[in-house]
């Protein structure tokens, strides 16, 4: 009769897993929910808390994670095992440990603690994970009739010290365990002594980053440590679109990617991950987004985002010296240069070369190269100009074509079909030195300044009035000049000023240059400087450092302003 009732018991047990365990007859028991375990936030210290003790939340890849060895001790990182093991104080036979950690470089000897559980009263290791260069182990403590003994499973050639995020899933099952590391092919390792049925948690405490004590402390980031009792983590995670972060369970706070601050500020110290690199230029792409370089020559901070360094800070260039940077061969002396850009072809520069003809260079893979020969006539000077649409291009000749005949300077237009300048108009000039374009109230003006005519100096300059109904520059009005070398077209509030250099009158360079205003349609007489051989190059609002003379200018306004001129 009592065959009976132990044969029922037998099938009531098969019937019921849970009340057994899988070697023997002793009861079992969830000593934890079958869900995930956070482990990490049992750490992260509450909102509100005040000062954290230096625990710190880093950004690092587009990732955060908290940076455990800022805490001053390892106790702050630790809670007691009875907080996650309620219903009794066995650690589960079966479990997942899941990991997403990033790992600076170690020393070839060196091993750092990812977590550990400590018997208190004795300081014996119950439980633990750590890593070295290339190798991760578990370890934990085998109790047998004869005494206990710690068992270390190792997992060979894991590759976690490259300072980049990885996410380990450990997988521990009877005398089973596998490793998955960014959800790859699991490497398992069997070994003789499995792990215990009833490793009590009794009197013991879990310490994150650490066994209890500083050295082999945690000095990378920690972004998940989770236990999930009874089953493989796995298949939960993986596949995942970055398996490299592959998450089950991670605190509220890095899941907060904008980092909004609370009314009392951050909860935690927040910082980037700051990597800065020094010499050559580096690479630049998406895996070294967020890191920093300092280019010691240029004395700046770029910024790696995308695949481009972005300038973040750069010193100011001090122009102290002019280095070559290009010599440009001339068939001749080049007696001034005009650099300018016309839309949708470049950058150019057209040469004034004395002898018969002159260069316009184009700006090619940095450098000017020859582009265009125009024949010139001791050429002084080129003027750039646009009217509309059009693009215009006059250059100032000094002699004649052949000796005993008239001067003439040419406009030349610039062609879009055939991307060169052509002869557009030729105008009868005096030893020309300079062409100045300038516009007043909607019309296009041109000021040539003859210099003389055979040896006569005193003669007169010339202004020209676009005639947009022809198409051609007519003579506007004439001004008496002595030697004249440069007009200089300025604006002061609504006047417009024309300004011209005079450098001799026959007999002295003590002669007046002049300034004129435009009243009336006309220029007429504002003011006169008396100069010694002196040429007007620039006007402008405030004064100019150097040794030029400096001459005050006014005109019922608050404002000063000034022509610079220098001695020719």
């Amino acid at each position: 009769m009592a065959a009976a009732p132990l044969l029922l018991l037998l099938l009531l047990l098969r019937a019921d897993p849970l009340h057994c365990t899988t070697r023997g007859w002793r009861s079992w028991e969830h000593c934890t929910d079958l869900r995930p375990l956070d482990i990490l936030s049992e750490v992260v210290p509450p909102s509100g808390s005040g000062p954290s003790s230096g625990f710190r939340m880093v950004q690092a890849q587009g990732a955060r994670g908290f940076q455990l060895s800022a805490v001053s001790s390892p106790r702050l990182l630790s809670f007691p095992a009875s907080r996650i093991f309620l219903h009794c104080s066995r650690f589960p036979e079966e479990f997942s440990i899941i990991v997403t950690l990033k790992v600076l470089d170690l020393p070839p000897k060196k091993n750092e603690y990812i977590f550990t559980v400590v018997e208190e009263a004795s300081d014996t290791l119950l439980l633990g994970l750590r890593y070295s260069p290339t190798k991760l182990h578990f370890l934990f403590l085998s109790q047998e009739l004869s005494g206990s003994w710690q068992t270390r499973v190792t997992f060979q050639d894991v590759p976690l010290t490259d300072n980049r995020w990885h996410t380990l899933v450990l997988a521990v099952s009877e005398g089973s365990f596998s490793l998955t590391v960014d959800c790859s092919v699991p490497t398992d390792v069997i070994v003789d002594t499995p792990f215990p049925m009833s490793l009590t948690m009794k009197g013991s405490r879990f310490f994150i980053g650490s066994r209890r004590r500083k050295k082999g402390a945690f000095t990378g980031l920690l972004r998940q440590l989770v236990l999930l009792p009874g089953s493989d983590a796995t298949s939960r995670i993986c596949p995942s679109r970055n398996s490299h972060l592959a998450v089950l369970s991670i605190p509220s706070v890095l899941q907060d990617l904008g980092g909004r601050p609370e009314d009392d500020g951050l909860r935690y110290p927040y910082e980037a991950d700051m990597k800065v690199s020094l010499g050559p230029r580096p690479q630049c792409s998406r895996m070294e987004d967020a890191r920093f370089w300092f280019d010691a020559s240029r004395r700046g901070l770029y910024l790696c985002v995308g695949s481009e360094w972005v300038s973040m800070i750069e010193a100011k260039v001090k122009l102290d010296y002019v280095e070559e940077y290009q010599s440009l061969s001339t068939p001749s002396e080049t007696m001034g240069i005009e650099v300018f850009t016309i839309p949708h072809v470049g950058l150019l520069a057209a040469a004034a070369n004395r002898q018969a003809s002159s260069t316009i260079y184009k700006w090619v893979d940095g450098k000017f190269v020859s582009y265009q020969n125009l024949p010139t006539h001791q050429a002084q000077a080129w003027k750039y100009f646009t009217i509309g649409k059009k693009v215009f291009l006059a250059v100032a000749n000094l002699e004649p074509k052949e000796k005993g005949r008239q001067e003439l300077s040419v406009i030349y237009k610039w062609s879009p079909r055939k991307l060169k300048f052509v002869p557009y108009q030729r105008i009868v000039t005096h030893s020309a030195r300079d062409w100045e374009a300038f516009e007043i109230a909607g019309e296009s003006f041109l000021a040539v300044a003859n210099h003389r005519e055979g040896d006569n100096h005193n003669i007169d300059s010339v202004i020209y009035k676009w005639n947009p109904r022809l198409g051609l520059f007519e003579a506007n009005q004439t001004l008496a000049t002595s030697g004249a070398y440069d007009w200089e077209f300025f604006t002061v509030g609504p006047y417009s000023f024309l300004a011209v250099a005079n450098t001799f009158n026959g007999t002295s360079t003590k002669v007046f240059s002049h300034t004129y205003v435009w009243l009336l349609g006309s220029f007429r007489l504002f003011q006169s400087f008396l100069c010694f051989g002196l040429g007007v190059f620039l006007c402008g609002r405030r004064l100019l450092p150097g040794g030029s003379k400096l001459l005050r200018w006014g005109i019922l306004l608050s404002e000063q302003y000034y022509i610079q001129v220098a001695r020719l």
